[in-house]
């Protein structure tokens, strides 16, 4: 597992956010990538090890962010379609106000995972990013 992980190519962004987005990890393409269950969320990818602590410093803000992006996109979106198909004030509202409370809840990995996409395109894994996830994946990390 060692020689794979620092010999594989780096993904494209297009391609980290994509796998983000069906809630894999953006590097290795694991399924759940860092988490256990919709709200519960480990330190390292369950693939391949790769942390998703490397860049602690605003990565929460990141993946908030993220989050907003999504929100408000589909709300836009649906303002945007619901408007040129002539829908009432009220549905329109309505259906804004339901993408407000259900798309935080239901998109909150989605939002750390296409981040986690976006932070490898601007932040390179280093070797020691590396060196951690594989000593993870033998076991040897004291985290």
């Amino acid at each position: 597992m060692n020689s794979s992980l620092n010999t594989a190519p780096r993904p494209s962004i297009v391609r980290m956010i994509l796998r983000g987005l069906f809630r894999r990890c953006a590097w290795c393409g694991g399924k759940g990538a860092f988490f256990n269950s919709w709200f519960k969320k480990n330190d390292y990818c369950n693939t391949c090890g790769m942390s998703w602590k490397r860049n602690l410093q605003g990565f929460e803000l990141g993946a908030a962010t993220m989050g907003v992006f999504i929100t408000f996109g589909a709300i836009l979106a649906w303002m945007v379609i619901g408007g040129l198909a002539g829908f009432s004030v009220v549905l329109l509202l309505s259906g804004a106000a339901m993408l407000a409370i259900t798309l935080p809840i239901f998109g909150y990995p989605i939002t750390y995972t296409v981040w986690f996409g976006v932070d490898l395109a601007m932040h390179a894994p280093e070797a020691a990013d590396l060196e951690q996830a594989n000593a993870h994946l033998l076991g040897l990390s004291s985290k």
